[in-house]
């Protein structure tokens, strides 16, 4: 995949998190894990369902290393849960593609303002673009 289909592909993971934040969510604890609030569970859920389709391995803050080979997917899917629950605007969805060279594509959506950034290798940051 190349680098524009895997930021391509990081976007459209944080903006289903986004979309999952629209609705009704439940800032408080999950109960399913020490720490873990049930936004963290619903922010997840939203990243997985993007990059699995996407046929990419995943490694997540919540839900721990998934199966395949090849580059993974490094996400924090609410990184802040607790800034989260308690309504304050600092809180993130945070994307990394990483290969054996380390950190290849990156998408970092920041909830509180809606900026988002992102990174390519040896191709500089953009802030919305």
């Amino acid at each position: 995949m190349s680098d524009a289909d895997l930021l391509a592909t990081l976007h459209s993971a944080a903006d289903a998190v986004v979309s999952a934040f629209a609705g009704e969510v439940d800032w408080g604890l999950s109960g399913a894990r020490d720490g873990q609030y049930a936004s963290d569970l619903v922010a997840d859920a939203a990243v997985l369902d993007v990059l699995h389709r996407a046929g990419l391995r995943v490694l997540s803050e919540e839900s721990g290393l998934g199966d395949g080979d090849g580059p993974v997917v490094v996400v924090d899917p609410l990184d802040g849960s607790t800034n989260a629950s308690l309504a304050l605007p600092w809180f993130a969805t945070s994307l990394a593609v990483m290969d054996d060279d380390g950190p290849r594509v990156a998408v970092v959506h920041n909830h509180g303002n809606g900026e988002r950034y992102e990174a390519v290798r040896g191709g500089g940051a953009r802030r919305d673009g």
